[in-house]
């Protein structure tokens, strides 16, 4: 059976099922893996921007070296941890060009400054095929985690919440590709959503203090993340607003264009979902979370309801024929 078949969940939860982990390194499934040096409590992450499958072509080199390593310092501030070292795996054709690969750098020490961290070296290699891994360690200053399956208990009526306005990003990779027309200032907030991202590492800070049960990075797709966090968990959500803002919702209405298209269902946003207790909802605020629904213990776990209908976890998948 071909991976394209088989899809990036069930070849990831194929390896982890072969993996041991020593002890102090937890945990097997999650946003980082963290681990203990001491007293100290650290968050390690590596991600993979591959031009083939990632780069539109209006996407910049500058901008494929910010993205990646947004995707990791996304990663660490979902689970409340502060980057502090970068390190990239570069692979290029040998016919790129010496500025476009200066470019890439560029983008990847400016983002890693951007979040308060340094990028301090990798390794180069020629492939057919652009590929910028990064690699990543966070220090947890407050020594807590906020792990996807929550380890403390969750109540019916607790919230859901999320970070930033969704439908932005995919609006700018629909723009960039020539697939639709957008108005300002619409264009300009989507292609910068898109391009250049930015990790909400306050906001991932201030999870611990808040109260926060649960929580993930949303990049593969609002709708697929809130299903996995849900389903981990054994939860139900019923959404009660959508999570943008007025503009993108009159935009959607006068083109008549399918909001939940782009708000839950395309992907390339590094926005924070995570659970709260009632009690956090207006102290959350100020840290840029919104709450948009609730969540109840359920035998359906992992649906998702909004306005008596359920909303189908589509959302990127590596390897899935598409």
């Amino acid at each position: 059976m071909k991976i394209s078949e088989v899809g990036e969940r069930k070849l990831v939860d194929d390896f982890l099922s072969t993996l041991e982990l020593p002890d102090g390194v937890f945990p097997l499934f999650d946003d980082t893996q963290a681990f203990r040096v001491g007293d100290q409590l650290l968050s390690f992450k590596v991600d993979t921007f591959v031009f083939s499958t990632d780069r539109p072509k209006a996407l910049s080199p500058y901008d494929c070296g910010w993205k990646a390593v947004t995707a990791v310092a996304s990663d660490m501030a979902a689970k409340g941890a502060s980057p502090y070292l970068f390190a990239c795996s570069l692979s290029l054709p040998g016919d790129t060009e010496e500025r476009d690969a200066k470019e890439i750098e560029a983008g990847m020490r400016d983002a890693s400054k951007k979040y308060g961290g340094y990028l301090i070296g990798g390794d180069t290699g020629e492939a057919n095929d652009g590929v910028i891994a990064v690699a990543g360690v966070g220090f947890h200053a407050n020594g807590s985690y906020t792990p996807r399956k929550a380890r403390r208990p969750i109540n019916d009526g607790d919230l859901l919440a999320v970070t930033g306005d969704f439908g932005y990003a995919p609006l700018g990779l629909s723009y960039a590709m020539g697939e639709l027309d957008l108005p300002e200032p619409i264009k300009s907030k989507a292609l910068s959503a898109f391009a250049r991202p930015n990790a909400r590492l306050r906001s991932g800070l201030a999870l611990s203090a808040l109260g926060a049960k649960a929580s993930m990075d949303s990049s593969d797709g609002l709708a697929l993340t809130v299903h996995e966090l849900l389903a981990l968990n054994g939860l139900r959500a019923e959404v009660e607003k959508l999570p943008t803002d007025e503009d993108l919702l009159n935009f959607f209405e006068v083109k008549g264009l399918d909001p939940l298209k782009y708000v839950f269902h395309g992907g390339e946003e590094y926005e924070l979902v995570a659970i709260f207790p009632p009690e956090s909802k207006t102290a959350m605020k100020p840290f840029g979370f919104t709450p948009i629904g609730v969540v109840y213990k359920d035998e359906n776990a992992g649906r998702i309801d909004y306005r008596g209908s359920p909303i189908p976890p589509i959302g990127y998948e590596h390897f899935r024929k598409r």
